[in-house]
């Protein structure tokens, strides 16, 4: 007999024990090897359960309750998958808004130029005003010679010390403004490396 038809005969000899009035039939084996059969869920199972119709045929299998450990490694599994499906679906999201913006490379370098251009101007204007700073705290020093082997007058010293500061501030804005330079140009590497991938799986326009 093959394993189908007994299969079938044995889930119509269940459905004959509990009645042909039983919607389903369940069964499964608990942690002893046994085999438990009911007309309800089985809390007892230590494997998968069948749940089984009036004719016999298997309905549905269903799985056992996860144990703690299990429990808790699907949950890492669910936010994993939950973080890739959003990384998925925010690369779709920049690789439309990068078609949509651009309709060759040749524009994507035209928007660089332009946003490295505001940029350039912020840089010469700070590299003049630093020149100017260099050139104030220069001649402090030379103002300070006269005070060598005496008490600085506070108000000279003041005069130093905010000139100090302000060049401080603006090495730092400096720093920053080449960060952004670099940012800039990264970014649009990127985008324009992106832009031949996907026009190239795109194929040429018709």
């Amino acid at each position: 007999m093959s394993g189908r038809i007994a299969g079938l005969v044995c889930g119509l000899g269940l459905v004959t024990t509990f009645g042909a009035s039983a919607q389903s039939i369940y069964t499964c084996k608990d942690h002893s090897g046994r085999t438990i059969t009911s007309d309800r869920p089985i809390a007892e199972c230590a494997g998968v359960m069948r749940e089984l119709g009036q004719s016999g045929i298997v309905k549905r299998e269903i799985a056992p309750p996860l144990t703690p450990d299990q429990q808790r490694q699907k949950e890492v599994d669910d936010r994993a998958r939950r973080a890739a499906d959003e990384i998925a679906r925010e690369k779709h999201r920049r690789d439309s808004a990068l078609l949509a913006a651009y309709q060759s490379e040749d524009q994507i370098e035209a928007a660089r130029k332009r946003v490295l251009s505001d940029a350039d101007s912020s840089i010469k204007t700070s590299n003049t005003r630093l020149a100017e700073l260099v050139k104030e705290k220069k001649g402090l020093a030379a103002e300070g010679d006269a005070f060598k082997g005496k008490n600085m007058p506070p108000l000279f010293k003041r005069r130093v010390d905010d000139n100090q500061a302000l060049i401080d501030d603006e090495e730092a804005s400096m720093k920053m403004r080449l960060n952004d330079v670099e940012r800039i140009n990264n970014r649009y590497d990127d985008d324009r490396i992106r832009y031949r991938e996907l026009s190239n799986a795109r194929g040429p326009a018709r």
